[in-house]
């Protein structure tokens, strides 16, 4: 055990006599142990770093952001910035610009249709910082030639009882009309973090990491991937009932998210991240594998969160944060878990390597992985093809610019 490592239990320990306990409620949950990377994945990593040489930076008065959304035919783009604003890329002038900024902050986006005149916005609070109670978290719409925002969900349903990794096919969902729901039967929305929009733009699927009161992104969410609770949902959104009805539950910090179409056009199934669990999934909605669920990785090297699918099929995943020693301590003795809540964040050891991993259109067969120390561009949330480059946002406060390599850098294997 590295000495950071001895130095934070001892500290926990001391702590544990001076009665201290976990401040936030956070709940805790059973005994995990994580097992070795696989060898697949270690198997196609990357020798060399790419992003040290060839990474190139953009727009530099961008902020840290955590999605990028591109319309090449318009010659624009547009980033969820951690400032709190959706911010607008000019691809021809190479500028970027303030352009809407959402009640509470701006997280994965997606366009709302195939012409790419609106946009989806999840918008949550974010970790230290400090919300009207009239700005709610929820999933808004921006018309982009009048730059008006409208709150699309902002309540969710309160569900009778608690499941756990619970997948429902389109027949068993729980349904719920969006004109029913009031104070007495709702929620407000916890936090919402990705989306991502059937062919015909009719039904919505959001993440919802979490369910807490005071949810938030970046720190805010450091204390449930510690807990380890899985309590986390995915809703779907449909726009010609009006109803929001419950995909899954009972899985741990659901995150990023694909939906995958079965040939009448309707989503067979979905891919999602069980970010702090180091896992992906495919949750099955249809056909002979429907109500069920598949890993597709376990023991990742590091944070999956938010994937993106290229013009081949291929699965994009950034790797926020490298797996240490210490969170597979932790998740096995779930018994110290109170007690590092105690700590502050700051002192807790987190590691600055950051990375991607790309995986074939099945989502069964790593192509490429490879992990960055954190020297270029830091907390990688996402990566996203666009032409012949690929792009990383970078969810960092700290950061500035937008950052991106050359598809043909990147050493990916043939599928």
């Amino acid at each position: 055990m590295k000495l950071n490592y001895k130095i934070l239990i001892l500290s926990t320990l001391a702590l544990a006599l001076a009665g201290a306990c976990n401040p936030s409620g956070i709940k805790i949950g059973e005994p995990y142990k994580l097992g070795e990377v696989p060898s697949s994945i270690s198997e196609v990593q990357d020798k060399e770093d790419p992003f040290l040489n060839g990474l190139k930076v953009e727009m530099k008065d961008l902020p840290g952001h955590d999605d990028l959304l591109f319309d090449r035919a318009k010659g624009f783009g547009y980033a969820s910035g951690m400032d709190g604003w959706v911010w607008r890329l000019d691809l021809k002038a190479g500028k970027a610009e303030q352009w809407i900024k959402p009640p509470v902050n701006p997280a994965g986006m997606q366009y709302s249709d195939k012409a790419k005149s609106k946009i989806l916005v999840c918008a949550s609070r974010l970790g230290g910082e400090i919300y009207e109670e009239k700005n709610r978290v929820g999933l808004y719409e921006i018309d982009i030639d009048t730059k008006k925002i409208d709150p699309i969900i902002l309540d969710l349903p309160k569900l009778e009882k608690e499941e756990f990794e619970k997948v429902y096919s389109y027949s068993e969902m729980p349904a719920f009309s969006l004109e029913n729901l009031d104070p007495s039967n709702s929620r407000s929305f916890s936090l919402c973090n990705d989306l991502a929009v059937s062919d015909d733009g009719n039904r919505i699927y959001i993440t919802e990491p979490f369910e807490r009161s005071d949810a938030a992104m970046g720190s805010g969410a450091v204390p449930e991937a510690i807990g380890l609770y899985p309590h986390g949902k995915l809703w779907m959104l449909d726009r010609t009932k009006n109803t929001i009805s419950l995909v899954l539950t009972g899985f741990t910090f659901v995150d990023g998210i694909l939906v995958e179409n079965s040939e009448n056009g309707k989503e067979e199934s979905v891919v999602f991240t069980e970010t702090s669990k180091f896992r992906i999934i495919r949750a099955f909605l249809s056909g002979k594998n429907r109500g069920s669920s598949e890993v597709l990785f376990e023991n990742l090297p590091g944070l999956a969160d938010g994937l993106e699918r290229d013009t081949e099929g291929r699965i994009w995943a950034g790797i926020i944060k490298k797996r240490s020693g210490l969170i597979n301590f932790v998740h096995k003795n779930p018994w110290l878990k109170k007690l590092i809540l105690s700590l502050p964040q700051k002192i807790l050891p987190i590691s600055h390597n950051t990375g991607i991993l790309v995986i074939d259109p099945s989502g069964k067969k790593p192509l490429y992985y490879s992990m960055h120390d954190g020297s270029k561009v830091n907390d990688i949330s996402v990566s996203v093809p666009f032409e012949d480059r690929v792009y990383f946002p970078s969810f960092d406060k700290t950061s500035r610019g937008l950052y991106s390599l050359p598809i043909s850098s990147i050493k990916i294997k043939e599928f």
